[in-house]
């Protein structure tokens, strides 16, 4: 039986990241925001959980659902969304967009500035955290890091400058895909509530 401590785990890590989230990427985010660890199985126990419990008319103000396809509006069971989450949200390309990679890293980058603030010991979910930031900032241009690193004296690949960059090019690029998403998205939020939070069977 997996306790109440658990789903509410999750679901403040997702909402402190605010995008889906593959399962390593949500048990990392779990484990050092919340302060509890989970495997993936788990994880994926929970999320099974609250398809059975809201498919037999549970009631819950918020349930782990799988991300939306944006195509079809099928689930992709391989990201993790809340239920009280916009559809803009939730969608995903069967991958996450350039946008959402940007949100991904500006979130991963505030997350590990909190770490290294509180302290917080390097564990395996440190170093994994270190990884994603790694990967994810192939989307930041060496040439705009050089600006900030002339502008304020840091280093290329300092964080600070890595958080703000991000922050700055998802706003850019989050305006021209919410607006080809536009009439897709509205689509989607006129399906069912089932399948709005548990995607087209």
């Amino acid at each position: 039986m997996i306790s109440e401590e658990a789903r509410a785990a999750v679901l403040g890590a997702l909402n402190l990241i605010y995008a889906p989230l593959l399962a390593d990427d949500l048990a990392m985010v779990t484990q050092l925001a919340e302060g509890i660890e989970l495997g993936e199985d788990i994880l994926v126990e929970l999320a099974e959980a609250d398809r059975r419990d809201f498919s037999s008319e549970g009631e819950r103000p918020v349930w782990i659902c799988p991300a939306i396809e944006y195509a079809d509006g099928e689930a992709n069971d391989e990201f993790f969304t809340r239920s009280d989450w916009p559809m803009q949200a939730r969608v995903v390309r069967d991958v996450l967009s350039e946008g959402q990679e940007l949100w991904l890293l500006w979130r991963f980058c505030s997350l590990l500035i909190t770490v290294i603030e509180r302290r917080l010991p390097s564990n395996a979910a440190v170093v994994r955290l270190r990884e994603r930031i790694g990967d994810l900032s192939i989307h930041l241009p060496k040439s705009r890091l050089a600006e900030r690193r002339a502008e304020r004296g840091e280093p290329t690949d300092s964080l600070a400058s890595y958080c703000e960059l991000a922050e700055d090019l998802y706003g850019e690029r989050v305006r021209y895909e919410r607006d080809v998403e536009r009439d897709p998205v509205a689509a989607l939020e006129r399906l069912s509530w089932p399948e709005q939070y548990f995607g087209v069977s």
